[in-house]
């Protein structure tokens, strides 16, 4: 299927939605954003879900009566396939790879500057809101490895857990297991996060885990989206920053 324009305006809208919110959209959200009926929002998310530039997810309701018979009917959402991802204005208007490289060690320098030069005016969650608000998945994904790496090193008072979840990193960086490593990575950080929650000062701004756990989602959604070269380099990336941290903790 070749994609019409205002299919193709359709897809943008949703991947901003998607983008902004961390989560699956409603075809309602769209609708209103494109000025048009749920109903005609609803048919084309679908014609582009049937053609794979999206994927469909259906939100079941919470019951505090936890009763199934009392459960509402699940809500049917969309959220960007890596088809739709490519074809996006989102994507094709992306800087180049180096370009973002460069970017990643300036927003690596300034957000350790933060975290190094800490006196009480440090807010995670301003910080991983001004992530979100990046137009490349590879940008926010750098920042949540960073800003998770940086924090588990000051709540622990050590780089002791550091270096127990840095061992899920490959010898050497392949295209092969760079995604998966990745989302492993992820994944032990926010379970070292749930064991020193408490530690986390209020003065951060955030020591909600159900906060965090939002946050590496999408994560994974983005890492999910991102292309073999883009996730090799955010592997880079990450080992770099890990062996700054040990090397910095040796002198």
């Amino acid at each position: 299927m070749k994609i019409t324009t205002r299919q193709k305006e359709f897809l943008q809208v949703l991947i901003d939605l998607y983008r902004q919110k961390g989560s699956s959209v409603h075809y309602s959200e769209v609708a209103l954003k494109m000025g048009v009926s749920k109903w005609t929002a609803y048919d084309i998310l679908q014609l582009l879900q049937k053609e794979g530039f999206l994927e469909v997810e259906y939100i079941i309701p919470e019951s505090d009566s936890y009763k199934w018979s009392k459960l509402g009917r699940s809500t049917i959402t969309f959220y960007p396939t890596k088809k739709g991802y490519a074809i996006s204005s989102f994507a094709n208007t992306k800087k180049g790879l180096s370009a973002k490289v460069a970017e990643l060690n300036k927003l690596k320098e300034e957000i350790t500057k933060k975290f190094d030069e800490f006196k009480g005016k440090l807010n995670i969650r301003d910080l991983l809101k001004e992530a979100l608000q990046s137009k490349s998945p590879l940008i926010f994904c750098a920042c949540v490895l960073l800003i998770l790496i940086l924090l588990i090193k000051k709540i622990t008072e050590g780089i002791a857990e550091i270096k127990l979840i840095s061992q899920v990193m490959p010898p050497t960086t392949t295209n092969t297991y760079a995604e998966l490593a990745l989302i492993v990575f992820a994944g032990m950080c926010l379970g070292v996060l749930a064991k020193y929650i408490n530690k986390v000062p209020t003065i951060f701004g955030n020591n909600d885990l159900d906060e965090y756990a939002g946050y590496i989602q999408t994560y994974n959604q983005y890492i999910s989206l991102m292309d073999k070269k883009e996730q090799s380099s955010l592997l880079d990336f990450l080992k770099e920053t890990l062996d700054e941290i040990n090397k910095k903790n040796k002198k």
